[in-house]
């Protein structure tokens, strides 16, 4: 997800990922930075040349690719929350937690419950209702997520291309934001 500088101008920045531009949870948005990612930008361009990039890279900070154009990309700089911050930050989160990779759990104190990969709500449970959203990634990753985590009478299976729901019997064709009844 969010690659973590280890050295000031640390050249592993070339390996963070994108994590798109909604909130990374557990972490805070310091600043962004618009990067040249073409290789032919100059000093004297809006976007900084990724060696003035590096320039501003601070060990111990996290990266991430928030946003990708034709030859730019703009680059978040994120801070790590600690338990305080987070909790004063989401009052009524009840408690959150990595229980796979890449992948966290997460309790509000109104009983919903939701299942994050990378920076996807893939889950949300509310009251007698689950519904399911892949953000467009419907990968292997995603149905296993899926899979697991879904009571065992409700399966995710893709089937020659297209992904359905398998639940009492019936089979219906997935789409984001598809709710199902428990």
């Amino acid at each position: 997800m969010l690659y973590r500088a280890k050295s000031d101008g640390d050249i592993g920045i070339k390996g963070c990922k994108v994590v798109g531009i909604g909130d990374v949870f557990g972490y805070e948005l310091m600043q962004n930075f618009f990067v040249d990612n073409s290789g032919f930008g100059s000093d004297d361009e809006p976007a900084l040349t990724f060696s003035n990039f590096l320039d501003k890279v601070k060990a111990g900070y996290f990266y991430g690719i928030r946003d990708v154009g034709q030859f730019q990309v703009n680059i978040g700089e994120y801070r790590k929350l600690n338990k305080k911050e987070l909790t004063e930050k989401n009052p009524d989160i009840i408690s959150s937690k990595k229980v796979k990779n890449n992948t966290r759990l997460t309790v509000y104190a109104n009983g919903d419950k939701v299942l994050r990969l990378h920076s996807t709500d893939i889950i949300k449970w509310q009251g007698n209702k689950i519904i399911l959203n892949s953000g467009g990634w419907d990968t292997m990753t995603t149905r296993a997520r899926f899979n697991e985590f879904l009571p065992n009478y409700i399966k995710v299976v893709r089937i020659k291309g297209v992904t359905y729901i398998l639940k009492d019997g019936q089979k219906t064709e997935f789409s984001d934001g598809i709710e199902v009844t428990l």
